[in-house]
């Protein structure tokens, strides 16, 4: 049984493209992580898979020189890309991450941000990242634990969690594919961040489906949850919500 291949409900980016960057936070401090297990440097060649509307790329050119090529499903989301890129530093691509339309032995560095649940047949994508990086290249997966789902805020939105446990491969299940896919020097790192906001901000975030998972209930079901949801954080935070962000970044070798 391949536990990284579970029946993946499909986010509709096309309807959030617009308003995707007004609800995320800044990616900043993940930049100097994914540049340093990702061993990102100026002469490098560098691949965002499901880059989105280019927040992760955006960041990148600001502190490296190096070729940068974002792939991205959702057309709306890459025009949101292309806006931020008007000196056109990036190669942006329409594509799928389980068919790379790329050459063997192209890329230096290949990362994924996020994204990894979104794909139907992840062992397919890491085969295909194995093939396109050259010998010693780099692949990056920032995610997030199983552990650290189960303490998130989200916890209080009724069906959240139970549908992240199944959406998002484990950290073990992760690495298990990745030594399938023939990756080497495999490690994760744990990162976490503090954040503070307005009970109230947070609420309007999740009123907007800041997160995937919020945009697969229908809507009927999703006003019902957000009522709990809303009562809850309000009864439990009162009016400032201060706490710790996990991540994971997965880090392997070609």
């Amino acid at each position: 049984m391949n536990k990284l291949k579970p029946t993946i409900p499909k986010t509709d980016y096309s309807k959030i493209a617009g308003h995707f960057d007004r609800l995320r936070t800044e990616p900043g401090a993940l930049i100097p992580l994914i540049t340093k297990y990702g061993k990102i440097s100026s002469s490098k060649k560098v691949l965002d898979i499901g880059c989105g509307t280019g927040r992760f790329l955006a960041n990148l050119l600001s502190v490296t020189k190096c070729s940068l090529f974002g792939l991205e499903p959702s057309l709306e989301m890459l025009r949101e890309a292309v806006l931020k890129d008007p000196s056109k530093n990036v190669v942006w691509i329409q594509g799928d991450g389980q068919e790379l339309p790329f050459s063997n032995e192209v890329f230096d560095c290949v990362y994924l941000t996020f994204v990894l649940h979104h794909i139907e047949r992840k062992e397919l994508a890491l085969q295909e990242i194995y093939r396109v990086l050259k010998k010693g290249g780099k692949c990056v997966i920032l995610t997030t634990s199983h552990a650290q789902i189960r303490r998130h805020v989200l916890n209080d939105f009724p069906g959240v969690t139970a549908m992240d446990m199944k959406r998002l491969p484990s950290i073990p299940c992760i690495r298990k594919s990745m030594m399938k896919t023939f990756f080497k020097a495999i490690h994760y790192h744990i990162f976490y961040r503090p954040e503070s906001t307005s009970t109230e901000r947070y609420i309007e975030r999740v009123r907007n489906k800041y997160i995937s998972t919020l945009t697969l209930f229908s809507e009927e079901e999703f006003q019902k949850r957000f009522k709990v949801f809303q009562e809850r954080v309000r009864r439990k935070y009162s009016d400032k919500i201060e706490r710790i962000s996990g991540f994971v970044f997965v880090e392997a070798s070609k």
